[in-house]
């Protein structure tokens, strides 16, 4: 099983089966998709910083090393997409690298990949867009949230309440009612830990997501006002009566170093 390398010098190790997987995926790929990592730079992307604003990221918070796509979650913030999509199927590979930061050093790794991003850079917590977030955090990764107070996020899912961290909360359940989330709700995968904690290495009994040092493959359809997202195989969330359908792709630097080696978009319209 091919792992990540869990500090940036080690990625050195996965730089050749890095790029033999990106030369395939050139061959492979499908008329009119759009790479959004090309494997080399950040082109098509630009940073926002908490206290430095855009374009300043004197850390290299987000940068590409060995052919990957390196947030170091060092400082709070985000990098986005210069454009804006809608109606797609992303596609991402991923892994959580072995880097934590204070003060989340003992917390779960975190991220999150937010879409349909409108308005404000650093309108939220002068850190990141309004937007819907698909949650990456260990334990917790496809759960479904809003990410700012915006009412124009709010979303209907089919969800059972069940308990969740010692408090109550919604799973998503094939067939079960709709419930409408707005922005203090969160849409949780069907199978994780009713006793989840915020603590490092977290995973479900019935984890999904593969533990650090190993790569996870994503894809979310946005389609209309739906979303579905599926992790290393198996549909986590979906999502309907999205009002806002389009919009830029924004990842979250939170505390937790991730690492990307593909990202493609494959137009639905």
């Amino acid at each position: 099983m091919r792992r990540l390398a869990l500090a940036v010098p080690g990625l050195a190790i996965l730089a050749i089966a890095s790029w033999m997987l990106l030369i395939g995926q050139v061959v492979a790929q499908k008329p009119g998709s759009i790479e959004l990592f090309n494997g080399q730079n950040l082109n098509g992307w630009y940073s926002y910083l908490k206290g430095r604003g855009k374009g300043a990221d004197p850390k290299e918070v987000f940068s590409v090393k060995e052919g990957l796509m390196r947030i170091s979650g060092e400082e709070w913030g985000a990098i986005a997409t210069e454009k804006e999509y809608g109606n797609y199927k992303l596609t991402m590979e991923y892994g959580w690298g072995g880097k934590v930061w204070p003060p989340r050093e003992k917390s779960a790794r975190d991220s999150g990949l937010v879409l349909h991003c409108t308005g404000k850079d650093g309108a939220h917590s002068d850190s990141w867009m309004y937007g819907l977030q698909v949650n990456m955090i260990e334990g917790g990764t496809s759960d479904l949230s809003i990410l700012g107070k915006s009412t124009e996020y709010n979303f209907e899912s089919a969800a059972e309440e069940r308990p969740a961290s010692g408090k109550k909360g919604w799973y998503f359940k094939e067939g079960a009612p709709n419930h409408t989330f707005g922005p203090a709700e969160r849409l949780l995968w069907g199978d994780k830990d009713p006793n989840w904690t915020n603590t490092l290495g977290f995973q479900s009994p019935k984890e999904v997501e593969k533990p650090a040092g190993q790569f996870n493959t994503m894809e979310v359809v946005a389609k209309g006002g739906t979303l579905r997202v599926t992790l290393n195989g198996k549909l986590m969330t979906k999502a309907s009566g999205l009002k806002v359908q389009k919009g830029k792709i924004q990842f979250q630097s939170e505390g937790a170093e991730l690492l990307i080696r593909r990202l493609s978009l494959e137009p639905l319209d």
